[in-house]
């Protein structure tokens, strides 16, 4: 039981981690497109879109993770006292 909740946890991390930073690279295309169309150039740039990701948005990704597995461990918990009693 510990393993399988171990394993959830990590891929709700792993997800909610994978989401901040497509979020992060969204935002830095769309920044750059806006910028593109006003002065003619592209300043797009992975180092910034990771620089971003990981001063700040990796931290958004682990609380959201977090959060969805503690919400999933106490349904379970909810739904096998109920069942129970």
């Amino acid at each position: 039981m510990l393993k399988n909740n171990l394993l959830i946890l990590v891929k709700l991390v792993f997800g909610c981690l994978v989401l901040f930073l497509n979020a992060n690279l969204i935002s830095e295309l769309l920044a750059s497109s806006i910028i593109y169309i006003k002065k003619g150039f592209f300043p797009f740039s992975w180092e910034r879109v990771f620089a971003s990701f990981f001063k700040s948005g990796y931290v958004g990704g682990l609380v959201l993770g977090i959060g969805l597995w503690i919400k999933i461990w106490l349904k379970e918990k909810k739904n096998k006292k109920s069942s129970h009693g």
